[in-house]
């Protein structure tokens, strides 16, 4: 599934209010424009955590480590519907209870999202499409700590839940 340029996100002011909507590429290329996304961080029964090694097709940050599951909420899209629909889509996974751990704003060189965090259990196969995903493996909390480049939401998401 190829990154969409055309894809309408929802822009928010600080307060996670809607604001309007801008396209993938205007948001991707404007840091001004504070738009909704999720991280799905999965834990195995042992602990460790799913996290995923991006494609060397995406447009942002390819070939980074990210969480289990990451993406943008869409126009008329609640934070909780994104992540149920980005964990189906990146990971093949459904019928998995999430829970939303917070809300917070993460600001890199290209871009400013508003992530809601959310987290659950799974012990099941992963299916990704490789145009998205390269691999999954999961991870305890001190092999996390090598693990390079991270993503600036996946970091920020790692440090919210104090596993870096």
């Amino acid at each position: 599934m190829k990154d969409v340029q055309s894809e309408l996100f929802i822009v928010v002011n600080l307060e996670d209010e809607i604001i309007g909507y801008k396209t993938r590429f205007e948001c991707h290329h404007d840091k001004t424009l504070i738009h909704r996304a999720i991280d799905v961080i999965l834990f195995t029964k042992e602990g460790k955590i799913a996290m995923q090694k991006r494609s060397d097709q995406k447009d942002l940050f390819a070939g980074y480590y990210c969480a289990t599951a990451t993406g943008h909420v869409s126009k008329g899209e609640s934070y909780e519907k994104a992540a149920y629909r980005e964990l189906k889509e990146e990971m093949g996974v459904g019928g998995v209870h999430l829970e939303k751990k917070g809300t917070f704003i993460v600001y890199d060189q290209k871009e400013t999202e508003m992530i809601t965090l959310f987290t659950g259990v799974y012990e099941g196969v992963f299916t990704f499409p490789k145009d998205e995903v390269e691999s999954i493996h999961s991870y305890s909390q001190d092999e996390m700590q090598k693990l390079s480049p991270l993503t600036p939401s996946s970091l920020a998401s790692l440090k919210y839940i104090n596993w870096l």
